[in-house]
Parts: C-alpha cells; sequence; structure tokens
C-alpha cells in the first residue's frame, strides 16, 4: 500500500475572527510545509437587493463598497498572519468575497477550485466546539477532507490516526504520513476494541444459543490486523507505532489526545451499522478535540451531524 500525496488545494474560512485567523496561521504553515495552495474566502452574506430601501442603484452600490472594504481588511489581516507564520504568499491574488451564505459559498469554491482539503477555526463554547450551521454544511456536504482548528497553531510532532481498519480509513493513514513526513513528525495508528455488551454463539441446529467465551480470541484477531494494517502500509521516512485499546472509541480517543498534535481520522469506516458508528465517533471527537482534527468523509456518504 503507498502513500498519497499531501493536501495540493485548501479552501481557508476567513471572517477576520480569532477562530479564522487561527485556521489561516495553521493553513499557512501547511503552505510553507507542504507547498499547498491556498484560497482565503471570506462570505458575505448581504440581504436581497429587493429587501434593501431606497434606491436600486445606490443599494448596489452600497454592496459593491461593503465587498471592497470587506476584502481589503482581510487581505490586510491575512498578510499580518503570513508574515508571523513566516511565510511569503500572495495573499491579494488568493483572496475572494463572495455574496452568499458561509457554507455554500465555501461548498461552491470547494468545487470550483476543486481543493482537496477545507480548513476552519472552531468556535469554543462551555468546553465544546460551537457546531454552527456552517461547519455541519460544510463538514456533511464537503467532497474532500476538512481540517477543523480548535485554537491557535503549534508544532506537529505526534500524530493520532484512529483507525477502524477499513480500507476507507487508509485515507486518514495516507494524509498524515505526508503531513508527518513534513512536520518530522512520528503516527500512532489506534484501534479501539469494543467487545459486545452480550453475545452468542452459533451451534449445529441451534444458531443462536450459548454465550459467547470467544471474545478474546476475537481481540487476538483484531490486534494482529493492527499489526498487519500497519506493517502493509507504506510510511516512507516516518517511523510508526500502533496502540490497541479496549473502551468506547470517542472516549478512548479523547483521553490519549493529550498526548498528540493532531488528529487524522475518518468519518466513514465498514459498512452499515460499524459506518454509522464511527460516524457518531468522528463527530463527538470533532466537537470535543482539544488539537486539530483533520476528517476524511467518504465521497460517497453524508456525514449525519445530530
Amino acid at each position: 500500500m503507498s502513500r498519497s500525496t499531501h493536501p495540493r488545494q485548501a479552501v481557508v474560512g476567513f471572517d477576520g475572527g480569532a477562530c479564522a485567523s487561527h485556521a489561516a496561521s495553521a493553513a499557512f504553515d501547511l503552505h510553507r510545509r507542504l507547498g499547498t495552495n491556498l484560497e482565503f474566502v471570506h462570505a458575505v452574506d448581504l440581504p436581497p437587493p429587493d429587501d434593501v430601501a431606497g434606491d436600486p442603484g445606490s443599494a448596489a452600490q452600497m454592496e459593491a463598497e461593503i465587498e471592497a472594504a470587506t476584502f481589503e481588511r482581510a487581505v490586510a489581516e491575512l498578510e499580518e498572519l503570513a508574515a508571523a507564520a513566516g511565510c511569503e504568499f500572495p495573499v491579494r491574488a488568493h483572496t475572494c468575497v463572495a455574496r452568499g451564505r458561509p457554507a455554500r459559498v465555501l461548498l461552491s469554491r470547494v468545487e470550483c477550485t476543486g481543493a482537496d482539503l477545507v480548513m476552519l477555526g472552531a468556535h469554543e463554547r462551555r468546553g465544546v466546539l460551537d457546531f454552527g450551521s456552517t461547519m455541519r454544511a460544510v463538514l456533511g456536504k464537503a467532497p474532500c477532507a476538512v481540517w477543523i482548528q480548535p485554537g491557535p497553531p503549534r508544532e506537529i510532532r505526534r500524530v493520532l490516526v484512529p483507525s477502524d481498519l477499513s480500507s476507507e480509513s487508509t485515507r486518514a493513514l495516507e494524509s498524515a504520513a505526508a503531513i508527518a513526513s513534513a512536520y518530522g513528525a512520528e503516527v500512532c495508528v489506534l484501534y479501539c476494541f469494543q467487545p459486545p455488551d452480550v453475545a452468542y454463539a452459533a451451534s449445529p441446529g441451534y444458531p443462536m444459543v450459548g454465550p459467547v467465551y470467544g471474545i478474546g480470541q476475537v481481540r487476538e484477531e483484531s490486534e494482529r490486523e493492527l499489526e498487519q494494517v500497519v506493517a502493509a502500509f507504506d510510511w516512507g521516512d516516518v517511523e510508526p507505532s500502533h496502540r490497541f485499546v479496549e473502551g468506547r472509541p470517542a472516549s478512548a480517543i479523547l483521553e490519549v489526545a493529550g498526548e498528540f498534535d493532531l488528529i487524522a481520522m475518518g468519518t466513514h469506516g465498514r459498512t452499515g451499522l460499524a459506518a454509522a458508528v464511527l460516524g457518531g465517533v468522528a463527530y463527538a471527537v470533532l466537537k470535543a478535540s482539544e488539537i486539530p482534527v483533520l476528517a476524511h468523509r467518504h465521497p460517497g456518504r453524508e456525514m449525519l451531524l445530530a
């Protein structure tokens, strides 16, 4: 199994707030380290012309002035952030202000640019990330990976990759390997084994009779599969490790997250119920993580955000 390349094109949501500034700083660092192309997008949700009192021509001129002022303000702020990140980047040529609701504008720019990454800052409220309508829509609909930056960026030295060992979850391994290589970081693949509360064994003629005493065997098989997945992946110059834990996946991931600087994970894995479970796990991690999360959504499925 081979590694893919790093993110080539990122669309970065920017509204001038502190949270968006954190995402922009992380984006500049990606450009400096990986050469990722960036487009900064500021959505201006102006009222329809019919809702603006007065002369339509004056209203149009006012809207144009608002867009121009917003653009200049965004460019000035982004240039300061680029300088602070030690990144030489042509901000003015890669910043756009577009009318419309933020989620629609961002998703439209993803489609137009062919971006393989969206980067957003996360608001914090009562210790839990505030997933407003914009973030929900982007996470649920984006045809590419989404990077959620909950605070100021920091040096990435250790990357955590929760995996359900499915082929779909290898996309997170690929991104983690590329980022770790650029940052000189380590990667740890985490598998959370959650034994069933009640299970029954099949026997001839009585397919659902008797408690299962083979959970230990299932655990051993899962551990072997984890080792095989890690060994089969082409890590290049990255030093991988793996960790096998038992418990509820979201809780287990968040419990060890403090040891790492980035979480890269899929939002869907195995089909059926397990896919829904992983979607719920990803959502729980995204909401509670205090470190950045790089979420890979399967292109054929929407992420359900309850």
